[in-house]
């Protein structure tokens, strides 16, 4: 059974991936009448090899049964991501395990092993409220600088925070980036009334975040390259690593992120931070 929250998701991501797919990339004419941005309805329903009503109660978001193999027809159809469609099988709730959400213990280890890296990293939990980093994470990112309801949460100041946001040169890829992990997390966990009680203030304080959102972006735990600025510690390149953190049941509950050097500058000035800092 599918939630309220995951049916509302499911129309707009099938409805934002539908507009985003050109009839020439699935090796369909245009013609000349065409008004959709994107595929139809019925083409999408034709190349998945599903009935058109059938579709069409999906994309509605109606409770309607759904087979993981005609989900899968949908995803191709759709040319989806390894992410997208591990999205779109969590708002139907084809991919994961029914458990009731609860309080989540970091092992006591995780701060000496944060305190030993010589570079900044912390710790998010399913929600990305902050749950522990080390001294070099606590300087790049002002931590405990931010007040409000929402003060440890990471997407909230990425959008709501001054001086966190000035950290991103290309604000609007490290935005969808978060949120692409973010709205993985979102549609895991429909249970958390927390993620609902988030969206819901950034809905209400940042058009921006509103204009990101709806783009239903989702992204994968893999390592990127990002672009920071600090006055401190000056322009930087660093490999973001993301990796999950699971509990006694095998379940994702926190990720921990952490930095490492893309280029020389970068390396010197988290060293040269490390030693101000006495050993990071």
């Amino acid at each position: 059974m599918t939630t309220p929250m995951q049916r509302n998701e499911l129309k707009a991501f099938l409805r934002t991936r539908r507009a985003m797919l050109t009839p020439e990339a699935v090796g369909l004419p245009r013609g000349t009448r065409r008004l959709t941005p994107g595929l139809r309805r019925e083409e999408v329903a034709t190349l998945a090899d599903v009935g058109l009503t059938w579709y069409t109660w999906l994309e509605q978001g109606r409770d309607i049964n759904v087979s993981a193999a005609a989900l899968t027809r949908i995803a191709r159809a759709l040319s989806l991501s390894a992410t997208d469609e591990t999205y779109l099988f969590s708002l139907m709730g084809l991919s994961r395990t029914e458990v009731t959400e609860h309080h989540f213990t970091l092992p006591p280890v995780t701060q000496q092993v944060l305190d030993l890296y010589q570079a900044p990293a912390f710790v998010l939990d399913t929600v990305f409220n902050l749950l522990a980093w080390n001294r070099l994470a606590g300087k790049l990112y002002d931590l405990g600088e931010f007040g409000g309801p929402f003060a440890d949460n990471h997407i909230w100041n990425a959008f709501m925070n001054p001086a966190r946001r000035r950290l991103y040169p290309d604000f609007e890829n490290g935005a969808l980036n978060l949120l692409g992990m973010f709205r993985m997390n979102y549609a895991a966990h429909p249970e958390d009334t927390r993620f609902d009680r988030l969206i819901a203030a950034l809905t209400a304080a940042s058009p921006e975040f509103v204009t990101l959102w709806q783009r239903c972006h989702t992204a994968p735990l893999s390592a990127i390259i990002v672009p920071f600025f600090h006055p401190d510690f000056g322009h930087l390149s660093i490999h973001s690593m993301r990796m999950p953190i699971r509990d006694e049941d095998h379940l994702d509950r926190a990720t921990a992120f952490f930095f490492a050097p893309a280029d020389a500058p970068t390396a010197a000035s988290f060293a040269r931070m490390a030693q101000r800092l006495g050993g990071g």
